[in-house]
């Protein structure tokens, strides 16, 4: 069934990045998901055409879509929403060093990231993570890389605005790498949108583990006394000397302040609220000001 469902088909409009993160995707999702039964590269529909779909014993269906030209964000809650009114869903994956991203984007922890419009609309819709592939160049073969998550987070100390520099505009990001577990595409809807994904874990709930495995280590976990202001920075600042290269300081309060909510810890949350308040207040907010 594999081979009869593999065709070659070459595009001349298409990039050479396009064409080997295409046939990567198709030749995976293929060979690791036993339930799909049919497959097609380059399906058409009356008004799309998209880059790989597949149909699942199930009865549901899913497009691929890869990008790597610069696409608008209406453009992409547009092409979505066309799919979803034929009750199919949709997988986007970015190439990580194409003209869709604000900057070339890889499988690692990075703060203060250029990403662009569209990538913040994907990680909208993708509930805190937005898919890339890569390509390697090596000295007899070119191959594509496994695809990845990113998560993105605000920076301690650029503001979380739109900010525009000739013709480009972009926001600044730390950026948070979370792994694919497998090829294996899970349906879910959110807002009324029909998403496939990975089985990748969200970041907001590794670091919520680990901030409360941290805490369980240093017995915080019940310890009323860290109610008090002085306990709650000397542990503040025992976690980001742990953790904040990793995550941020931003990121790492708003967890704590969710994991207090949900009283999982006993925190002094004003001082974590007046923290935040200063990192905010120092933040960057003209272009000139920020090296990246």
């Amino acid at each position: 069934l594999l081979k009869s469902l593999i065709p070659k088909i070459e595009s001349k409009s298409e990039s050479f990045a396009h064409k080997v993160i295409k046939q990567l995707l198709y030749k995976k999702i293929l060979e690791n998901n036993s339930d799909i039964i049919e497959a097609s590269l380059e399906k058409y529909f009356k008004s799309r055409r998209a880059d790989v779909y597949f149909k699942f014993n199930s009865g549901q269906e899913v497009v691929v879509e890869i990008q790597n030209s610069p696409i608008t964000s209406k453009e992409i809650t547009a092409r979505t929403k066309d799919y979803n009114t034929r009750g199919i869903y949709v997988l986007w994956i970015l190439y990580g060093d194409g003209k869709c991203v604000g900057s070339p984007k890889n499988p690692t922890h990075i703060k203060n990231l250029k990403i662009s419009p569209a990538e913040i609309r994907l990680h909208q819709l993708y509930r805190g993570r937005v898919y890339y592939v890569n390509i390697k160049y090596g000295e007899e073969k070119i191959i594509a890389t496994l695809p990845f998550g990113l998560h993105f987070t605000n920076s301690d100390s650029i503001a979380p605005i739109l900010f525009r520099k000739g013709f480009e505009s972009f926001f600044v990001r730390n950026v948070n790498f979370a792994y694919i577990p497998n090829w294996n595409i899970l349906f879910t809807t959110y807002n009324n949108y029909k998403i496939a994904r990975f089985y990748d874990q969200n970041i907001n709930r590794t670091i919520m583990k680990k901030l409360r495995d941290f805490a369980i280590r240093n017995n915080v976990i019940r310890n009323k006394s860290y109610i008090k202001s002085k306990k709650t920075r000397k542990f503040f600042k025992l976690i980001c000397k742990v953790l904040g290269d990793e995550y941020g300081k931003i990121f790492i309060i708003n967890t704590l302040l969710r994991l207090i909510n949900k009283k999982k810890l006993i925190l002094n949350e004003g001082y974590l609220r007046k923290y935040e308040s200063r990192l905010k207040r120092k933040m960057k907010f003209k272009i000139f000001k920020i090296k990246l």
